[in-house]
């Protein structure tokens, strides 16, 4: 192949990094405009914003039913929901309420919000948090058996011989408690064998859930049994992410103030550009009824932020309008 003349090779050198530029011109163009978030398979928005961290799911956890055959002092179903919220809350990947102690924050709001207290400090009403999820649990199995015999003595809470075997067995159900539907059903187990040599094991003074309980098999066994089945539930939880959205409106001398839902702790930044779009709609199956389709809103607006707090970010109106609610898109400036 003949060689280029220098000053050929020079001309279409330059040809081609023009081009270049101009390709890579365009691109940041178009990229500058109102476009949607690119989305995960299921449709969420996948923003860059959320600092690494999912919105915790908010949970509900009623007491457990007891299925199993232990007669004993404790209070199984209401220990073990107990036991379940503590695990839930230590993962902090979970926002966890207790729905069947709800009744005692009600008669406190109602207390405060009668005539006998001071208004100063009082509890606002209408803040309690709204469940997003219900979990429902069953103990299948709770058992003691002691070793080489067929005897089950939970009467007395007392087991003798050279060694025994416990066995706690559980199933927790995730229901969306928008429409009712069983999202996921988790069983978990957990077996623990000890031997004896001939000592007593006493479960009759032992309190469900203290320090000494999870010392003996049994408390093992319901240890193990949690574990996964926490562990399990927190895989089966649908992942939401932090979306940025408008928070409040406020009309200044100035312009208008759009306050943005997350600040610092989102990542947010000063210069952030951001599309307002309408609520999207909500698209259904005529014959199920179950959502198929969440198409974006229409672009009525465009904020940029101009000061970052630690939860939310202070942005101006460049154009259009915005509303509490709407929805903010990033928009690429070059």
């Amino acid at each position: 192949m003949a060689l280029l003349d220098p000053r050929r090779a020079a001309l279409y050198h330059a040809r081609t990094m023009l081009w270049i530029r101009i390709t890579l011109l365009v691109c940041a163009l178009a990229a500058a405009g109102c476009q949607s978030p690119r989305r995960a398979a299921n449709g969420t928005p996948l923003y860059p914003y959320r600092h690494g961290q999912e919105v915790p799911p908010v949970v509900a956890v009623m007491d457990f039913e007891n299925r199993a055959s232990w007669a004993g002092q404790w209070n199984l179903s209401g220990g073990m929901a107990d036991l379940l919220v503590a695990r839930l809350m230590d993962t902090r990947k979970v926002a966890v309420l207790e729905r069947q102690h709800l009744r005692d924050v009600l008669e406190e709001l109602e207390r405060q919000g009668s005539g006998h207290f001071r208004p100063e400090g009082r509890a606002q009403r209408g803040r309690l948090k709204n469940a997003q999820f219900l979990m429902r649990g069953t103990i299948n199995d709770f058992t003691v058996i002691e070793e080489g015999s067929a005897g089950f003595w939970s009467s007395f809470l007392r087991i003798f011989g050279r060694g025994n075997r416990a066995r706690v067995a559980l199933t927790v159900k995730i229901y969306d408690i928008e429409n009712g539907e069983v999202l996921a059903a988790v069983q978990s187990d957990g077996t623990v064998a000890s031997s004896g040599g001939g000592a007593a094991i006493s479960y009759k003074q032992v309190t469900f859930g203290g320090d000494s309980f999870f010392r003996t098999p049994l408390g093992k066994a319901t240890e193990w049994a949690l574990d996964r089945a926490v562990r399990r539930l927190i895989g089966a939880l649908p992942i939401d992410f932090w979306a940025p959205r408008v928070a409040e409106v406020t009309d200044l001398r100035e312009g208008t103030l759009v306050v943005v839902n997350g600040g610092a702790n989102a990542g947010v930044k000063v210069g952030d550009e951001f599309c307002v779009r309408d609520l999207p709609r909500i698209v259904t199956d005529p014959v199920t009824g179950n959502v198929i389709e969440r198409p974006a809103g229409e672009v009525v607006g465009r904020v940029r932020v101009t000061e970052v707090l630690p939860q939310s970010a202070h942005a101006k109106l460049l154009q259009g309008l915005a509303a509490r609610g709407h929805v903010l898109d990033k928009v690429a400036v070059p």
